[in-house]
Protein backbone atom coordinates (compact mmCIF):
# COMPACT_ATOMS: atom_id res chain seq x y z
CA UNK A 1 0.00 0.00 0.00
CA UNK A 2 1.27 3.44 -0.84
CA UNK A 3 -0.82 5.32 1.74
CA UNK A 4 -0.28 3.25 4.86
CA UNK A 5 2.15 0.61 5.96
CA UNK A 6 1.19 -3.04 5.96
CA UNK A 7 -0.65 -3.95 9.18
CA UNK A 8 -2.15 -0.50 9.64
CA UNK A 9 -5.18 -1.40 7.56
CA UNK A 10 -6.97 -4.63 6.68
CA UNK A 11 -8.83 -5.54 3.51
CA UNK A 12 -12.53 -6.31 4.08
CA UNK A 13 -15.52 -7.29 1.96
CA UNK A 14 -18.32 -4.83 1.33
CA UNK A 15 -21.63 -5.85 2.92
CA UNK A 16 -24.50 -3.50 1.95
CA UNK A 17 -26.81 -5.05 4.55
CA UNK A 18 -24.61 -3.79 7.40
CA UNK A 19 -23.84 -0.31 6.10
CA UNK A 20 -25.72 1.29 9.02
CA UNK A 21 -22.99 0.05 11.38
CA UNK A 22 -20.07 1.26 9.25
CA UNK A 23 -18.47 4.57 8.43
CA UNK A 24 -16.28 5.39 5.44
CA UNK A 25 -13.63 8.08 5.91
CA UNK A 26 -12.95 10.39 2.96
CA UNK A 27 -9.18 10.82 2.60
CA UNK A 28 -6.58 12.52 0.45
CA UNK A 29 -2.84 13.09 0.37
CA UNK A 30 -1.16 16.33 1.42
CA UNK A 31 2.34 16.82 -0.01
CA UNK A 32 4.75 19.16 1.77
CA UNK A 33 8.13 19.12 -0.02
CA UNK A 34 9.71 21.44 2.58
CA UNK A 35 9.31 18.89 5.40
CA UNK A 36 12.53 17.22 6.59
CA UNK A 37 11.06 13.73 7.03
CA UNK A 38 7.42 13.05 6.19
CA UNK A 39 6.78 14.83 2.92
CA UNK A 40 3.44 13.10 2.30
CA UNK A 41 0.69 12.86 4.89
CA UNK A 42 -2.78 11.39 4.62
CA UNK A 43 -5.70 13.50 5.82
CA UNK A 44 -8.88 11.71 6.95
CA UNK A 45 -12.16 13.62 7.24
CA UNK A 46 -14.25 12.13 10.05
CA UNK A 47 -16.43 15.27 10.03
CA UNK A 48 -17.94 14.41 6.65
CA UNK A 49 -21.71 13.85 7.12
CA UNK A 50 -23.40 10.67 5.89
CA UNK A 51 -26.90 10.25 4.43
CA UNK A 52 -28.41 10.87 7.88
CA UNK A 53 -26.54 14.23 8.09
CA UNK A 54 -24.35 12.94 10.94
CA UNK A 55 -20.60 12.37 10.82
CA UNK A 56 -18.42 10.05 12.90
CA UNK A 57 -17.14 13.04 14.87
CA UNK A 58 -20.71 14.13 15.57
CA UNK A 59 -21.50 10.91 17.43
CA UNK A 60 -18.09 10.08 18.96
CA UNK A 61 -17.08 10.96 22.52
CA UNK A 62 -13.97 13.17 22.45
CA UNK A 63 -12.77 12.09 25.87
CA UNK A 64 -11.31 14.34 28.58
CA UNK A 65 -8.53 16.75 27.67
CA UNK A 66 -5.19 15.19 28.60
CA UNK A 67 -3.00 17.34 26.36
CA UNK A 68 -0.73 19.78 28.17
CA UNK A 69 -0.85 23.50 27.45
CA UNK A 70 1.94 24.19 24.94
CA UNK A 71 3.00 27.54 26.39
CA UNK A 72 3.21 26.23 29.97
CA UNK A 73 5.06 23.14 28.75
CA UNK A 74 7.64 25.22 26.85
CA UNK A 75 8.13 27.60 29.79
CA UNK A 76 8.65 24.75 32.28
CA UNK A 77 10.96 23.01 29.80
CA UNK A 78 13.37 25.95 29.65
CA UNK A 79 13.63 26.25 33.42
CA UNK A 80 16.05 23.30 33.24
CA UNK A 81 19.74 23.71 32.49
CA UNK A 82 19.88 20.61 30.29
CA UNK A 83 17.01 19.91 27.90
CA UNK A 84 16.27 17.50 25.10
CA UNK A 85 13.52 16.93 22.60
CA UNK A 86 12.47 13.93 20.56
CA UNK A 87 9.50 12.79 18.54
CA UNK A 88 7.65 9.46 18.80
CA UNK A 89 7.72 8.20 15.24
CA UNK A 90 4.21 7.72 13.77
CA UNK A 91 2.72 7.49 17.27
CA UNK A 92 -0.93 7.26 16.26
CA UNK A 93 -0.12 4.55 13.75
CA UNK A 94 1.49 2.37 16.45
CA UNK A 95 -1.68 2.15 18.59
CA UNK A 96 -4.25 -0.50 17.69
CA UNK A 97 -7.97 0.27 17.94
CA UNK A 98 -10.42 -2.21 19.49
CA UNK A 99 -11.50 -4.57 16.64
CA UNK A 100 -15.15 -3.83 17.49
CA UNK A 101 -14.57 -0.20 16.45
CA UNK A 102 -12.49 -0.54 13.29
CA UNK A 103 -15.63 -0.79 11.13
CA UNK A 104 -16.08 2.93 11.78
CA UNK A 105 -12.66 3.55 10.19
CA UNK A 106 -13.28 2.16 6.74
CA UNK A 107 -11.81 3.66 3.57
CA UNK A 108 -12.01 3.09 -0.16
CA UNK A 109 -8.64 2.65 -1.83
CA UNK A 110 -6.89 1.60 -5.01
CA UNK A 111 -3.27 1.91 -6.09
CA UNK A 112 -4.09 3.36 -9.51
CA UNK A 113 -7.12 4.59 -11.48
CA UNK A 114 -6.98 1.37 -13.52
CA UNK A 115 -7.47 -0.85 -10.44
CA UNK A 116 -10.78 -1.87 -8.90
CA UNK A 117 -11.76 0.04 -5.76
CA UNK A 118 -11.25 -2.05 -2.62
CA UNK A 119 -12.48 -1.75 0.97
CA UNK A 120 -10.19 -1.48 3.98
CA UNK A 121 -10.49 -0.95 7.72
CA UNK A 122 -7.86 1.17 9.46
CA UNK A 123 -6.55 -0.82 12.42
CA UNK A 124 -4.88 1.98 14.34
CA UNK A 125 -5.70 5.36 15.91
CA UNK A 126 -6.46 7.72 13.04
CA UNK A 127 -5.70 11.43 12.94
CA UNK A 128 -8.85 13.35 12.03
CA UNK A 129 -11.16 11.46 14.38
CA UNK A 130 -11.97 13.68 17.37
CA UNK A 131 -11.09 11.08 20.03
CA UNK A 132 -7.67 10.29 18.50
CA UNK A 133 -5.63 12.68 20.71
CA UNK A 134 -7.24 11.26 23.86
CA UNK A 135 -6.63 7.65 22.80
CA UNK A 136 -2.98 8.36 21.98
CA UNK A 137 -2.17 10.33 25.13
CA UNK A 138 -4.10 7.92 27.36
CA UNK A 139 -1.98 5.10 25.93
CA UNK A 140 1.17 6.94 27.04
CA UNK A 141 -0.19 7.57 30.56
CA UNK A 142 -1.03 3.85 30.85
CA UNK A 143 2.52 3.06 29.74
CA UNK A 144 3.79 5.43 32.44
CA UNK A 145 1.84 3.43 35.04
CA UNK A 146 3.27 0.18 33.70
CA UNK A 147 6.92 1.32 33.83
CA UNK A 148 6.71 3.37 37.05
CA UNK A 149 8.81 0.97 39.15
CA UNK A 150 11.46 0.10 36.55
CA UNK A 151 11.68 3.46 34.72
CA UNK A 152 10.69 6.24 37.15
CA UNK A 153 12.34 9.05 35.15
CA UNK A 154 10.63 7.91 31.95
CA UNK A 155 7.26 7.64 33.73
CA UNK A 156 7.56 11.26 34.87
CA UNK A 157 8.35 12.43 31.34
CA UNK A 158 5.44 10.48 29.85
CA UNK A 159 3.02 12.07 32.32
CA UNK A 160 4.32 15.62 32.58
CA UNK A 161 6.66 16.46 29.70
CA UNK A 162 4.87 15.30 26.56
CA UNK A 163 3.02 17.38 23.98
CA UNK A 164 1.14 14.59 22.19
CA UNK A 165 4.05 12.80 20.44
CA UNK A 166 6.72 15.41 21.28
CA UNK A 167 9.09 14.96 24.23
CA UNK A 168 10.07 18.23 25.94
CA UNK A 169 12.15 16.99 28.86
CA UNK A 170 14.89 18.49 31.02
CA UNK A 171 16.95 18.14 34.19
CA UNK A 172 19.35 20.24 36.24
CA UNK A 173 22.34 17.92 35.82
CA UNK A 174 23.85 16.10 32.88
CA UNK A 175 23.99 12.65 34.49
CA UNK A 176 20.26 12.64 35.20
CA UNK A 177 19.55 13.90 31.69
CA UNK A 178 21.41 10.95 30.18
CA UNK A 179 19.63 8.52 32.51
CA UNK A 180 16.25 10.02 31.59
CA UNK A 181 17.10 9.70 27.90
CA UNK A 182 18.06 6.02 28.24
CA UNK A 183 15.04 5.18 30.41
CA UNK A 184 12.69 6.85 27.94
CA UNK A 185 14.12 4.96 24.97
CA UNK A 186 13.85 1.68 26.87
CA UNK A 187 10.32 2.31 28.18
CA UNK A 188 8.96 3.29 24.75
CA UNK A 189 10.74 0.45 22.97
CA UNK A 190 8.73 -2.16 24.91
CA UNK A 191 5.37 -1.35 23.21
CA UNK A 192 7.10 -0.58 19.89
CA UNK A 193 7.41 3.21 19.97
CA UNK A 194 10.55 4.62 18.35
CA UNK A 195 12.03 8.03 19.23
CA UNK A 196 13.42 10.09 16.38
CA UNK A 197 14.50 13.67 15.57
CA UNK A 198 16.51 14.07 18.79
CA UNK A 199 17.90 17.49 19.65
CA UNK A 200 19.40 19.03 22.78
CA UNK A 201 21.20 22.12 24.06
CA UNK A 202 24.11 19.87 25.13
CA UNK A 203 25.85 17.51 22.67
CA UNK A 204 26.68 15.04 25.47
CA UNK A 205 22.98 14.12 25.72
CA UNK A 206 22.96 13.15 22.03
CA UNK A 207 26.21 11.20 22.20
CA UNK A 208 25.71 7.53 21.36
CA UNK A 209 22.45 8.00 19.49
CA UNK A 210 22.42 6.81 15.85
CA UNK A 211 23.10 9.68 13.47
CA UNK A 212 19.90 9.06 11.52
CA UNK A 213 17.88 9.41 14.74
CA UNK A 214 18.97 13.03 15.24
CA UNK A 215 17.16 16.11 13.99
CA UNK A 216 18.79 17.07 10.71
CA UNK A 217 18.74 20.76 11.59
CA UNK A 218 19.54 22.84 14.64
CA UNK A 219 16.03 24.28 14.55
CA UNK A 220 13.07 22.75 16.38
CA UNK A 221 9.60 23.89 15.29
CA UNK A 222 7.31 24.28 18.30
CA UNK A 223 4.13 25.22 16.45
CA UNK A 224 0.80 23.58 17.18
CA UNK A 225 0.59 20.26 15.29
CA UNK A 226 -2.70 21.24 13.64
CA UNK A 227 -1.44 24.71 12.82
CA UNK A 228 -1.21 25.67 9.17
CA UNK A 229 -0.59 29.38 9.81
CA UNK A 230 2.64 31.15 8.88
CA UNK A 231 3.85 31.96 12.38
CA UNK A 232 5.17 29.60 15.02
CA UNK A 233 7.72 29.33 17.83
CA UNK A 234 11.05 27.79 16.96
CA UNK A 235 14.05 26.87 19.09
CA UNK A 236 17.67 26.84 18.01
CA UNK A 237 19.38 24.09 20.01
CA UNK A 238 22.92 25.31 19.29
CA UNK A 239 22.25 28.89 20.41
CA UNK A 240 19.64 27.71 22.96
CA UNK A 241 17.31 30.52 21.93
CA UNK A 242 13.73 30.89 20.76
CA UNK A 243 12.93 32.76 17.57
CA UNK A 244 10.17 33.26 15.02
CA UNK A 245 10.20 32.62 11.31
CA UNK A 246 7.58 34.54 9.35
CA UNK A 247 6.82 34.80 5.67
CA UNK A 248 6.94 38.40 4.42
CA UNK A 249 3.60 40.09 3.88
CA UNK A 250 2.72 41.19 0.37
CA UNK A 251 3.55 44.86 -0.21
CA UNK A 252 0.99 46.68 -2.38
CA UNK A 253 0.07 50.29 -3.18
CA UNK A 254 -3.47 49.68 -1.86
CA UNK A 255 -5.28 47.21 0.42
CA UNK A 256 -8.92 46.40 1.06
CA UNK A 257 -10.46 45.67 4.45
CA UNK A 258 -10.87 42.03 3.39
CA UNK A 259 -7.15 41.72 2.58
CA UNK A 260 -6.09 43.25 5.90
CA UNK A 261 -8.37 40.96 7.90
CA UNK A 262 -7.06 37.95 5.98
CA UNK A 263 -3.45 38.96 6.78
CA UNK A 264 -4.22 39.46 10.48
CA UNK A 265 -5.99 36.08 10.68
CA UNK A 266 -2.72 34.40 9.65
CA UNK A 267 -0.80 35.78 12.63
CA UNK A 268 -0.36 32.88 15.04
CA UNK A 269 1.26 33.57 18.40
CA UNK A 270 0.51 30.72 20.84
CA UNK A 271 2.88 31.99 23.55
CA UNK A 272 1.77 35.62 23.38
CA UNK A 273 5.40 36.71 22.98
CA UNK A 274 4.48 38.89 20.02
CA UNK A 275 1.46 40.54 21.63
CA UNK A 276 2.72 44.14 21.04
CA UNK A 277 2.93 43.37 17.33
CA UNK A 278 -0.36 41.46 17.07
CA UNK A 279 -2.23 44.14 19.03
CA UNK A 280 -0.88 46.84 16.70
CA UNK A 281 -2.40 45.00 13.74
CA UNK A 282 -5.74 44.64 15.53
CA UNK A 283 -5.79 48.35 16.42
CA UNK A 284 -5.36 49.15 12.72
CA UNK A 285 -8.24 46.80 11.94
CA UNK A 286 -10.33 48.61 14.53
CA UNK A 287 -9.53 51.91 12.80
CA UNK A 288 -10.67 50.43 9.46
CA UNK A 289 -14.05 49.74 11.03
CA UNK A 290 -14.18 53.26 12.45
CA UNK A 291 -13.41 54.57 8.95
CA UNK A 292 -16.53 52.68 7.77
CA UNK A 293 -14.53 51.14 4.94
CA UNK A 294 -16.44 48.46 2.99
CA UNK A 295 -14.97 44.97 2.59
CA UNK A 296 -13.64 45.49 -0.93
CA UNK A 297 -12.95 49.21 -0.65
CA UNK A 298 -9.39 50.55 -0.41
CA UNK A 299 -8.19 51.80 2.96
CA UNK A 300 -8.35 55.49 3.80
CA UNK A 301 -4.97 57.28 3.21
CA UNK A 302 -4.01 57.69 6.90
CA UNK A 303 -5.01 54.12 7.76
CA UNK A 304 -3.19 52.85 4.67
CA UNK A 305 -0.04 54.64 5.84
CA UNK A 306 -0.29 52.93 9.26
CA UNK A 307 -0.85 49.52 7.64
CA UNK A 308 2.08 49.99 5.24
CA UNK A 309 4.31 50.82 8.23
CA UNK A 310 3.13 47.64 9.96
CA UNK A 311 3.79 45.52 6.85
CA UNK A 312 7.27 47.02 6.48
CA UNK A 313 8.19 46.34 10.12
CA UNK A 314 6.64 42.86 10.13
CA UNK A 315 9.71 41.27 8.50
CA UNK A 316 11.78 42.36 11.52
CA UNK A 317 10.09 39.62 13.58
CA UNK A 318 12.69 37.29 12.06
CA UNK A 319 15.40 39.28 13.89
CA UNK A 320 13.93 38.70 17.36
Amino acid sequence: MEYLELGQMKKVEYDPSSKATQYYLPHHAVIKPDRITTKLRVVFNASCPTSNHKSLNDVSHIGPTLQKDLVILITNWRLFQFVFNADIQKMYRQILVDPNHTRFQRILFRNSPEDTIEYFELQTVTFGINCAPYLAIRTLTKLADDVEETHPLAAKILRQEMYVDDVLAGTHDLTTAKSARDELISALKTPGFALRKWTSNDPHILKGLPQDHLLETETLNLSEPENTKTLGIRWNSKKDSFFFLVNPMEKKPAYTKREVLSAIAKLFDPAGWLSPIIITAKIIMQQIWLDKTDWDESLKPLTLHRWNSFVKDYDNINKI
